[in-house]
């Protein structure tokens, strides 16, 4: 690197082409140092952040550039990839409000859109270029600059519990759908548990219980890391705490008035269709009145059987649906609970923290011009 080279910064998330814009620039600005790695002993004229244009920028995407982005005096986002996605000026739009909502001092960053790598076409890297050739030109040149170490304040307490309180919203809710959802999903099957089908139903219970206490630690740790990466902090690692509830089949209920009172019914039943069938078989077959007899009462005692089979099934599935009931309410007091504990660990770790860590000057925002605000609504 000679000493009176500007030099330029390619900085990205993986897999969003930033070795295609490295080639390019290089191809385009032989006069200009073009790396990945932060520049040995000086820091870079230029940092170009490299997002794709198959989504809009993550949070967490973002913050893996804003290292280098906040020690360059001139910050350029790019979009790549353009030729591969024709939403990509959607794309842009979104990432750029995104970015000046988590950080007010890029809010007049140039946004541009490059094919570095096409599939199909030509390099689409001009306007890359040219702005870069422009703001160059505009800056003074700065020998052997010396890198400036970023000074950064970590957010406050009171930032770091706003963050908390919205991802415990966030989890909450989670819990209360999640909890929803499995409520239907259980009461419908317990809608059509048959004869013999309670022990069966029960494993199926258990293996929701299971299933619904790991995704949702999947799911409190993916949100505890997002707002670490919020708040610019670790997420330490969860110890798990809670072990997921063991749902215990209801014992079934005394049915013994209950058992007396279906067999009464269905005899008076049995017996009045045993009577209607025999008269009705006699009638179309004279003289065989005892066959008559005989398969009217086989008539009566399938019905007997029948009631109080299917009274017996009803009652079951009245006594599974209301055990489905008790086992939701579990698992969501189960959901809270592991929310409200791994959100206080949390931040009772992270406001520790912040208050420990030496308070030093935020960085300083850029000054803006006209040309710098104009920038702003530009349009792809």
């Amino acid at each position: 690197m000679r000493s009176g080279d500007r030099v330029v910064q390619v900085v990205g998330p993986p897999s969003s082409g930033v070795g295609g814009v490295v080639s390019a620039l290089r191809a385009r600005l032989p006069e200009v140092t073009v790396v990945e790695a932060d520049p040995p002993g000086r820091a870079a004229d230029a940092v170009v952040v490299v997002v794709s244009a198959a989504a809009p920028v993550t949070r967490s995407d973002w913050a893996s550039a804003e290292r280098a982005a906040a020690r360059a005096d001139l910050v350029v986002a790019v979009v790549t990839k353009v030729d591969a996605h024709r939403g990509w000026c959607d794309v842009l739009a979104a990432d750029r409000a995104l970015v000046a909502s988590w950080d007010a001092r890029h809010r007049s960053t140039r946004w541009v859109g490059v094919a570095a790598a096409p599939g199909l076409g030509d390099v689409r890297v001009d306007e890359l270029v040219e702005l870069l050739r422009h703001e160059f030109a505009r800056m003074p040149m700065q020998a052997n600059r010396i890198r400036p170490e970023p000074v950064r304040r970590g957010p406050d307490p009171a930032e770091t519990r706003r963050v908390l309180a919205r991802t415990r919203l966030r989890l909450l809710r989670v819990v209360r759908d999640r909890t929803s959802t499995l409520r239907t999903e259980l009461r419908e099957a317990a809608a059509e548990v048959g004869v013999g089908g309670s022990a069966g139903f029960e494993a199926v219970v258990r293996a929701a219980t299971l299933g619904f206490h790991v995704r949702l630690a999947e799911e409190v740790g993916r949100e505890v890391d997002a707002a670490a990466a919020d708040l610019g902090l670790v997420a330490s690692p969860e110890e798990p705490s809670h072990e997921p509830p063991e749902p215990s089949l209801a014992t079934t209920s005394s049915r013994r008035l209950e058992g007396r009172l279906v067999a009464v019914l269905g005899v008076g039943f049995g017996l009045g269709v045993a009577v209607a069938a025999s008269r009705l078989l006699t009638g179309l077959v004279p003289g065989s009145s005892a066959a008559g007899w005989a398969a009217g009462a086989a008539a009566g005692l399938a019905l007997v059987v029948w009631v109080v089979r299917a009274r017996g099934v009803l009652h079951d599935r009245a006594l599974l649906d209301r055990w489905v009931g008790e086992v939701v309410a579990t698992l969501r007091w189960h959901g809270e609970a592991m929310v409200a504990e791994r959100l206080l660990t949390a931040e009772a770790q992270w406001v520790a923290a912040v208050r420990a860590a030496p308070r030093h000057e935020p960085l300083p925002s850029r000054r803006l011009t006209r040309n710098d605000v104009t920038d702003q609504y530009e349009w792809c």
